[in-house]
């Protein structure tokens, strides 16, 4: 009887110092990892990003360390021309034993074609997955970064930095005016009519007039509606 309930006993104590010991070597992996940098930058619309390597290469060379491996695989996805919405499931497996912890995070992505402003990009459900690994990654091992919503942006520390993220407004402008004329084209909207909508939206005339993120807006608004819209509706004076 002593046999048995030892043998029994030590049965149930085995998952348990597993997954203990796959807790501590993820805490571990938690206490090695830095703050994340922003190495990526959008041209387009101007904001830093953390890129998939700022995220993977230190998580990957800190978890190789400890034994641990991870591996991301979609788990759901729903993509439509332009668009997609997915999950990723993170696993991350202690080699030692065999215990293994998983995390969901979802993702989506829009991809315009350049061309003509239209969701026919072939790449969203690629950025809606690297999305969402890299926030399963970032949640799984609570990264820190740098791009707290809440915190006052700081200066660039050094020249070539700052370089790196001069933009040519007239470049952004030229983009946008593109962009709106293609999206005036697939609406129907006449000359009078973007006109109309300018002077009662923004109290202006044309699209030169605009300010880079009020060009945004009306670009925003003009995609919001669907094929041949008719005349906008104006507030009354």
């Amino acid at each position: 009887m002593s046999e048995t309930l030892t043998s029994a006993t030590a049965t149930s104590e085995t998952p348990t110092h597993a997954k203990s010991q796959l807790y501590r070597k993820i805490l571990a992996v938690q206490k090695d990892l830095q703050p994340l940098e922003k190495t990526g930058w959008n041209d387009f619309q101007k904001y830093s990003y953390t890129t998939a390597g700022d995220v993977l290469l230190p998580v990957h060379k800190a978890c190789s360390e400890q034994g641990l491996i991870a591996i991301a695989d979609c788990i759901e996805s729903h993509i439509e021309p332009g668009r997609a919405s997915v999950v990723v499931r993170l696993t991350i497996v202690d080699t030692e034993t065999g215990e293994s912890l998983s995390v969901s995070a979802p993702g989506y992505a829009e991809d315009y074609s350049w061309k003509d402003n239209r969701p026919t990009g072939d790449k969203a459900v690629y950025k809606a997955i690297t999305g969402a690994t890299k926030y399963a990654v970032r949640s799984c091992f609570c990264l820190p970064s740098d791009d707290d919503p809440e915190r006052t942006p700081q200066r660039l520390n050094t020249r070539q930095s700052m370089n790196r993220y001069v933009v040519n407004p007239s470049k952004v402008d030229s983009v946008l005016l593109e962009q709106t004329t293609a999206e005036l084209k697939r609406v129907g909207w006449s000359s009078t009519q973007g006109r109309l909508y300018l002077q009662d939206k923004f109290g202006k005339s044309s699209r030169q007039q605009l300010s880079q993120q009020e060009l945004q807006q009306f670009l925003n608004h003009l995609r919001s509606l669907p094929k041949q819209e008719a005349q906008p509706i104006l507030q009354e004076s």
